[in-house]
């Protein structure tokens, strides 16, 4: 659902409503910058119900993020929302490590 419009999700539901057809989305939340992407949060604002699969951070936290990692580990806070076919590129984090990463990368002066 990351890569749907609001408009689009919004088509979706009146197919739900106007042929009685269930429609099942599946995507993520929110981007590597923690921010929900427009289609995400359009179907969170009219879904009649949500079920999350639940990711499981290194620490073994629950995975809120993900992180974009670049070529030598670092994980990168600046860029465009959507980067496509680099699922390489993502790890599952919990906010705390996520968080911890990015305050020790700062402290060397990495600005990702």
């Amino acid at each position: 659902c990351q890569f749907l419009t609001p408009d689009q999700v919004d088509e979706l539901g009146n197919i739900v409503i106007d042929y009685n057809i269930p429609v099942l989305c599946f995507g993520l939340a929110t981007d590597f910058l923690t921010h929900l992407f427009p289609g995400s949060r359009r179907l969170f604002e009219i879904a009649e119900s949500i079920s999350e699969i639940k990711s499981v951070c290194r620490c073994g936290a629950k995975a809120t993020v993900n992180a974009r990692m670049d070529d030598y580990g670092n994980i990168v806070y600046r860029g465009e929302q959507v980067v496509l076919g680099g699922n390489d590129r993502y790890v599952a984090m919990c906010r705390k490590c996520w968080l911890q990463r990015k305050r020790e990368q700062e402290a060397k002066g990495l600005y990702l």
